[in-house]
């Protein structure tokens, strides 16, 4: 049963950071083409959307040792 609870944990954990990724990703989208001016606005919103870019590819790689606890601690409990 433990097993089970892990698992889905780690699974709804995983979508609500899916979620935060694409949301983040909009917002930084939409807020870059309204904080830059005119004549800078194209190289302002490419910036902004690489950098969202780079962020969700690299949150995998901070969000892997967190999983990896989760695991470790829902697995090493004994009942």
């Amino acid at each position: 049963m433990l097993i089970v609870d892990c698992y889905r944990a780690t699974v709804v954990f995983a979508m609500f950071g899916k979620a935060f990724i694409s949301f983040a990703y909009s917002v930084v989208y939409v807020y870059a083409s309204e904080i830059f001016p005119t004549e800078v606005r194209n190289i302002g919103v490419g910036v902004a959307a690489m950098s969202a870019r780079v962020s969700s590819m690299s949150a995998s790689y901070v969000g892997g040792p967190l999983v990896s606890d989760l695991r470790q601690l829902c697995y090493s409990r004994e009942f």
